[in-house]
């Protein structure tokens, strides 16, 4: 299990590396699509396309998750949104900034 951090309003570029069963790198076929998720069983909070190999997350995106320990993975769907694999999976700890507005 994987544990990802970061200070809520940061951005993050995050690198997935995904490889095949033979330890190739994944790519995935016609119509799938490889998603990020940030959330709690039952409850997507944030769900981002992979594309080019990472997930893009904006200050706007981790601005609004409270500071606590959320869950996160990584998905490949089919076009028509089945699921195929939960390759990736683990802990998304957002933490409380200390100055989230810049006061001098």
């Amino acid at each position: 299990m994987d544990i990802l951090q970061i200070y809520r309003g940061d951005t993050l570029r995050l690198t997935v590396t995904l490889t095949d069963s033979g330890g190739e790198p994944f790519v995935p076929a016609e119509g799938q699509q490889v998603v990020f998720s940030v959330g709690w069983p039952g409850e997507v909070l944030v769900a981002l396309p992979v594309t080019e190999g990472a997930a893009n997350l904006t200050h706007q995106d981790t601005a609004r998750l409270l500071p606590a320990e959320y869950c996160f993975d990584v998905r490949v769907y089919n076009a028509d949104k089945t699921l195929v694999a939960t390759p990736i999976f683990g802990k998304f700890v957002v933490k409380e900034a200390v100055n989230d507005a810049l006061q001098l």
